[in-house]
């Protein structure tokens, strides 16, 4: 069985490989800025789709590089706009200085395209509810790669995946509304959805289906163009800074979000627990986690079947021992660890607990993260007539004591990445009744806020919510894997990134961030190498310390998405003209970042960087 699995464990690192690895997209033609093509699809073998056409961009048509409100102004008077009719735009914002910025810059340059922005400010939390109950026209987010592949962000835009008012279905993607009713031509709306139904339908191994991914791919990026829908601003890269007294291992390319602190923090001088800094975050129930903040709280409180040890991006077991894959990439039989315990008194986890877990994520009034299991893995199960999933219909089954399987309707080349994301998370059995067949021990609000039980490296011991609070945990010492050297971490939640840096310079944080407002790229010196990550210093800080730190290329993208149903195409490519991402990554960011002229990062755009960069110049 070993042999086996490690068989079928090389055929799922060579499907994510394969991505990155296939230079060139097809279907996309060279030529000058703004030359377009017609783009006519007819049903082909790869899943193409039917008869769907318009004017494709063959290169980033809105001036790349350039401020352009030249261009901003005829569009908007193309569509009617001019000194007496004016459009009134709002931008919602995450807190944050640099975007602020951002929002100021565009604000006054729009205003000579006839249109007058409004600029809001939110924290994370308070974002997410505004976006999702549609009460926004233009907004900024980010996404960090949950697998690494471009699906995972071309996940955003499908437009099904946008529309967070629909019923019996529960998006994931971005805040955008792109249905019927959306201001852009259906033609567009129908190619995207197309083009990423070929992602979805050709999950081969074959130089075939891997073609036909990475044309897809090119495709929905150019249509991402056409429509103005999302505007990708720039990928950024991470960078950490720690105190000579902290032995730390940064993590790598999947981000903070998706390491452990057992893994990478090996010991304070002087100190037995790690502080830091948090922003706010709303939930800690796995199913229910929403942002990068809870993410990492629930990366080491709990713990998924798969892994990406320390944020690498290569996804190795967790909770399993071992595992075989069908030959047609629909089952998966897994083995799990015998021993491993449960924080608290709720002893050894078995399969049992690992099907409930995966039922709640799907089943569950609870769970804002089915996205994940039923339309990124497909997992088999039964709907009604409104879309629902019916109770106990989850293809998850237990199989033995520690084995269980889980069944998919379509093959899916990422499952073992996917089941790595925190949503998986095994919890006990039984302890919340939010889905049929169980009461529950306690309710899913006390799970989730006062009482969460998992089995990861740290136990919860103390959350005191908002601006200000504070959240606590300790170290698990009957962990089933690497102990932690610290007893503990301890956050304080500040939402002001000048108080958070305050408080790093104050030596109340071990390991923290700085914030663009207050970095100086003329303070780092860069000393070695490891891969892509960059070791050095940086300092002198205001409090005439030196500090250790880490650059690492993420694979991320930060973007401005509109309301499609509210906001017109001409001020969306309005403002696509005024945005000079050249010039917000050098004079805004610093230089810490890359711009982005696509959704999809250059790590997993199919060819990587040069034919991210051939791509978009055309």
């Amino acid at each position: 069985m070993v042999d086996d699995s490690e068989v079928n464990r090389r055929r799922f690192l060579r499907a994510t490989g394969a991505v990155a690895a296939t230079v060139g997209v097809a279907g996309c033609s060279q030529g000058s800025d703004g030359e377009t093509e017609t783009e006519t699809q007819t049903p082909d073998d790869s899943g193409g789709p039917s008869s769907t056409e318009f004017s494709r961009p063959s290169s980033y048509p809105y001036s790349p590089g350039e401020t352009d409100v030249q261009s901003a102004r005829s569009v908007m008077e193309e569509a009617g706009f001019g000194p007496d009719n004016r459009y009134e735009l709002s931008w919602t914002q995450y807190t944050s200085p640099t975007w602020k910025e951002i929002a100021n810059t565009v604000r006054a340059r729009l205003e000579s395209a006839y249109i007058d922005m409004s600029i809001s400010e939110a924290d994370f939390g308070a974002l997410l509810e505004t976006t999702e109950k549609g009460s926004h026209e233009a907004f900024t987010l980010g996404w960090i790669a949950d697998y690494p592949a471009p699906q995972n962000f071309l996940q955003l835009v499908d437009p099904e995946n946008t529309v967070y008012d629909a019923d019996g279905y529960t998006p994931n993607g971005a805040r955008l509304f792109w249905s019927e009713d959306a201001n852009t031509d259906t033609p567009i709306r129908e190619y995207i959805a197309s083009q990423f139904n070929r992602i979805q339908d050709n999950p081969g191994l074959n130089e075939s289906a891997v073609q036909t991914r990475n044309d897809a791919v090119g495709n929905i990026e150019a249509g991402l163009w056409e429509s103005a829908a999302l505007l990708p601003i720039y990928h950024s890269v991470s960078e950490q800074f720690w105190y000579d007294r902290v032995s730390y291992n940064p993590p790598s390319g999947m981000g903070g979000s998706r390491s452990k602190e057992n893994v990478s923090v090996d010991g304070i001088m002087g100190k037995d627990r790690l502080s830091g800094t948090s922003a706010t975050f709303s939930a800690l129930d796995p199913i229910a986690s929403g942002n990068t903040a809870s993410g990492g709280k629930i990366m080491n409180m709990f713990d998924a079947p798969m892994n990406y040890p320390n944020g690498d991006t290569e996804v190795e077991p967790l909770l399993i021992s071992d595992y075989e894959v069908s030959d047609d990439l629909t089952e998966y039989e897994f083995t799990l660890q015998e021993g491993i315990q449960f924080h608290g008194d709720y002893g050894e986890v078995t399969a049992d607990d690992v099907v409930y877990s995966i039922r709640r994520l799907v089943e569950s009034n609870n769970s804002t993260n089915t996205y994940f299991p039923n339309s990124v893995l497909n997992i088999e199960r039964e709907t009604d007539a409104d879309g629902n999933v019916i109770p106990d219909s989850t293809g998850v089954e237990a199989t033995g004591e520690y084995s269980f399987r889980i069944t998919l309707q379509q093959p899916f080349s990422y499952t073992l990445e996917v089941l790595a994301y925190s949503a998986f998370s095994v919890i006990p059995e039984g302890i919340i009744g939010d889905i049929e067949g169980y009461d529950g021990e306690m309710s899913q609000t006390e799970f989730s806020t006062t009482n969460p039980i998992g089995t990861g490296p740290f136990t919860f011991v103390e959350w005191n919510s908002g601006n200000g609070g504070s959240f606590t945990v300790d170290r698990f010492d009957e962990y089933h894997g690497q102990q932690a050297a610290i007893e503990g971490i301890d956050s304080a939640i500040i939402t002001d990134t000048t108080a958070s840096y305050n408080y790093f310079l104050n030596e109340n944080a071990d390991v923290a961030g700085i914030p663009t407002a207050k970095y100086d790229p003329e303070k780092v010196s860069i000393e070695s190498t490891d891969g892509s990550q960059e070791f050095g210093t940086y300092g002198p800080l205001e409090n005439d310390k030196t500090v250790n730190m880490a650059r690492t290329p993420t694979i991320n993208t930060f973007y401005v998405g509109f309301h499609m149903e509210k906001v017109p195409k001409a001020v969306r490519q309005a403002m696509a003209y005024v945005t000079n991402r050249e010039q917000f990554v050098d004079d805004v960011f610093k230089g810490r970042g890359v711009p982005a002229y696509h959704l999809t990062p250059p790590q997993v755009y199919p060819g990587g960087t040069s034919a991210y960069n051939s791509h978009w110049q055309g």
